[in-house]
Formats: structure tokens, C-alpha cells, sequence
């Protein structure tokens, strides 16, 4: 799944490092790694989150050790009470598992159906997020991921969490 990532920003003359490492499942797990200190600064988390009717899809990326307030953030964007995707739908909708879910992963949806929020503590960045595998970080500033997303026709929202 990487190269295809990777493809696209080569493709986009996007700056980018990316580190290997053992896998991750949780970003408690990310910080035990013997080399996470050696990958520059913002550690984020996304989520993969849905209304109650199945008709709106959000990915949200946060910093790791912010928590989000599902109720506060359905109040920010107006809509139905909202749940998090079981891992079958989630690998039928983006074609990953949760613990490799990122802002990468707009590039599986062919449906452009999926909003993607971003918390504006983020902005001026560089964050890491993982490359569609959960033993890999890529480190962009997020001026690089817009590049990538608006190639994408993707728009990032940004919200205060």
C-alpha cells in the first residue's frame, strides 16, 4: 500500500521522510518504539467515524494526546449522533484496518464521500502518520498534505478540539 502513497508524492514533488519500524497498533505502542524520539514532532491519531444514518463519513486526525469529544464534535459539524466503523466496513469503505487508518487513506475512497477534519493545533506542522501499513511513519508538513489531498479533491477542515 505504501509505494502507492509514495507514487503520488514523488508524482507531486512532495517533501517527505519515511521511517520503518516494528508495528504499531495504538499510539501508546508508537511511543515505546526504540527510534520514535528520532522522528520529528507532531504524533497524530485519526479516526474513522460515521452518523447514525450512514450517510455521512468523517476522518478526523487529532494529536495523539488529545481525546475527541464525539458529542462536541457532531455539535461542530451539525449532524446525527456518530459511531465508529467496525473493522469489516472500514477495510470495505478504505480498504485498511484501523490501526492503519490515516489521512493517506482518502486515496482508497473512489467515492469522495468521506469529510476530513483536521484539529487547527496541527496547522504550521509536521506530523507523522502512517502510510496505509502500520510499520512505517511519514513525516510531511501539512502544506504537503493539502498538495496531496486537493490532487485527491479532498478538502481539509480545520477544527478546534
Amino acid at each position: 500500500m505504501r509505494e502507492k502513497i509514495f507514487d503520488l508524492l514523488n508524482k507531486l514533488k512532495i517533501e517527505y521522510k519515511n521511517y520503518e519500524h516494528l508495528p504499531v497498533f495504538t499510539c501508546e505502542d508508537a511511543k515505546i518504539l526504540e527510534d520514535w524520539e528520532k522522528i520529528p514532532w507532531k504524533r497524530v491519531k485519526t479516526l474513522f467515524l460515521r452518523n447514525k444514518k450512514w450517510n455521512n463519513y468523517y476522518l478526523v486526525t487529532v494529536p495523539d494526546n488529545k481525546s475527541l469529544d464525539l458529542k462536541e464534535f457532531r455539535e461542530i459539524i451539525k449532524d446525527s449522533k456518530l459511531s465508529f466503523w467496525s473493522e469489516e466496513r472500514m477495510i470495505k469503505k478504505i480498504w485498511i484496518k484501523p490501526w492503519r487508518v490515516s489521512p493517506f487513506a482518502l486515496i482508497n475512497n473512489t467515492e469522495k464521500d468521506l469529510k476530513f477534519y483536521i484539529d487547527e493545533d496541527l496547522k504550521n506542522s509536521d506530523i507523522w502518520i502512517h502510510p496505509l501499513q502500520n510499520d512505517n511513519t511519514t513525516v510531511l508538513n501539512l502544506d504537503s498534505l493539502k498538495i496531496f489531498l486537493d490532487n485527491l479533491w479532498f478538502e481539509i477542515n480545520f477544527i478546534k478540539i
